[in-house]
């Protein structure tokens, strides 16, 4: 019989199961992610912050502030959303977090290994990063730190590793808050391969335990103390966006009234919805990655019972906590939408975790009824991983393809409106517009893509209707369609009789020259 590939233990040696995690993250991310990297697409946020790094301290992302801060000083040109540029570091990072990952596991099949890079940066959440491309590379960014931070508190044997890892934590949360439930998945990873692969005594594993609540808390008082003193420094407060600033004030009983809602999510995931990570067919996939990770579990921990009954328990109440530990967001957020959900991708590490030892023979003697099925486990592993990669690369791509459609769309709306605004008699390049009823656009002859509809992942969600009622919809026109006139104040003008009897855009007459002001009635 093969024997399976052996790994290495040194900690950040350059092993080809890191080699195979990376590669395959960055090859299958530049097929997964090629549209939106060689093409560019801007709307919603990356239209209105194309030339920032958007919401920063006020959102709790202090280390945001700091990064825009060091991009211009490097660079002396501030920021931009480039879509090759911020798009392929993105892929690189998210390829080098596969690589810490399967070295932390000691992942030993190399198609175990390239499924960890390929799951990765093929998750919907990344798609949806990559539709706000101004902040991806940051975001991305946050998550190798915090994937490194979390590696270095589970193999760092030094003190000055924990405080960098703590450090790195910390910062992480500071560009953005949602990869906390990453750092709280590895730990339970980590700490179920060593009750059931080594020779520590369930004391040892306890103790490496405590070592990570403590590092945990120091992450997230290091995060706390940074982000008080911005807010303090540049006098501002929390904003409530996605409940940001409960954080650190919402009494324990409102997280604990959310834990119910973090396992259902793991074991039925809400459909249909923004925060959907398993659209399609994909769902009933991660259903049997369910089925397998507790079948494969159940065996590995019925062997360890037999074995060390201490370990065997420790090693359920870890099973059990990794849901809570994964879904973690529905605890820290109210409210959820899908670029808040990358670490839900930590479930199919679990699962490649559990295979890839289930791949590998227990000892001499075993039955081969119980090989056969060992082999059939894995080949079902390896059909609904392989089978869920593939579609998650076909609904990144349907996103990235009516989000094509339904820019170029509205580009043609908005070049078609600038257009009659300019057709109007009288008009001047010094003439305030009014823009009246904005807030609700509707347009009846506008084309909505029905075939896209499933859809629901932020920002491809919209249809066409909502997609031209974006809130940046006047940035969108100005740098789309280089149209920016003098914008005149609609409330000015909004209860005039005049108005009243005006006709709703795109009807003949909705667009008027009132005085020296031409008004546009939507």
């Amino acid at each position: 019989m093969k024997t399976a590939e052996k790994t290495t233990s040194q900690p950040w040696r350059l092993t080809p199961q890191v080699c195979w995690a990376f590669c395959s993250a960055v090859c299958f991310g530049l097929l997964v992610h090629g549209a939106a990297l060689w093409n560019k697409f801007s709307w919603h946020d990356d239209i209105f912050a194309l030339f920032s790094v958007g919401s920063t301290i006020s959102s709790g992302r202090w280390m945001l502030h700091v990064l825009g801060w060091i991009e211009t000083l490097v660079f002396g040109d501030g920021h931009f959303s480039l879509p090759a540029v911020n798009g392929v570091f993105s892929i690189c990072c998210i390829g080098a977090s596969a690589g810490l990952l399967v070295h932390l596991l000691e992942i030993r099949k190399r198609r175990w290994c390239a499924a960890v890079g390929c799951l990765m940066v093929s998750f919907p959440a990344v798609a949806g990063l990559f539709g706000y491309m101004f902040t991806l590379p940051y975001y991305m960014l946050a998550m190798g730190m915090m994937t490194a931070g979390a590696c270095l508190i589970c193999s760092g044997k030094k003190g000055w590793m924990k405080a960098a890892a703590v450090l790195l934590g910390g910062c992480s949360m500071g560009i953005y808050q949602t990869f906390v439930p990453m750092l709280l998945s590895i730990f339970v990873l980590h700490d179920l391969r060593l009750l059931a692969e080594k020779e520590e005594p369930v004391r040892a594993v306890l103790k490496q335990a405590l070592i990570q609540l403590i590092c945990g808390l120091a992450v997230l008082g290091f995060y706390l103390i940074m982000n008080r003193f911005f807010l303090q420094k540049f006098g501002l407060t929390m904003n409530t966006y996605m409940g940001m600033n409960e954080l650190d004030g919402m009494a324990p009983g409102g997280y604990l009234a959310r834990l119910g809602r973090a396992y259902r999510e793991f074991f039925l995931p809400t459909r249909n919805v923004s925060a959907d990570m398993y659209p399609m067919h994909a769902y009933y996939a991660y259903l049997v990655m369910l089925v397998l990770d507790l079948l494969l579990g159940a065996r590995m921990g019925i062997r360890l019972w037999r074995a060390d009954r201490g370990k065997a328990a420790l090693f359920f109440l870890l099973l059990a906590f990794f849901p809570l530990a994964n879904n973690l967001i529905y605890v820290m957020s109210e409210t959820t939408h899908g670029l808040m959900t990358f670490s839900l991708v930590m479930q199919m590490m679990l699962l490649v975790w559990l295979v890839d030892r289930a791949d590998v023979p227990g000892g001499s003697g075993a039955k081969k009824k119980e090989a056969l099925l060992t082999r059939a486990v894995s080949g079902l592993a390896a059909a609904v991983l392989g089978f869920t990669g593939i579609a998650y690369a076909r609904f990144d791509n349907q996103c990235y393809l009516k989000t094509a459609f339904q820019q170029q769309q509205a580009i043609s709306y908005f070049t078609v409106l600038t257009a009659r605004i300019k057709a109007v008699p009288g008009f001047r390049e010094d003439m305030p517009v009014a823009f009246l009823n904005a807030e609700k656009i509707h347009d009846g002859t506008l084309y909505n893509i029905d075939e896209l509809d499933f859809i629901h992942l932020e920002p491809y969600g919209a249809d066409m209707e909502d997609y031209v009622n974006s809130y940046a919809w006047r940035s969108f026109m100005e740098r789309w369609c280089g149209f920016s006139p003098v914008w005149a104040d609609p409330t000015d003008w909004k209860d005039r009789p005049e108005v009243r009897e005006m006709p709703h855009y795109p009807e003949d007459g909705s667009i008027r020259k009132v005085g020296e002001v031409l008004l546009v009635n939507f």
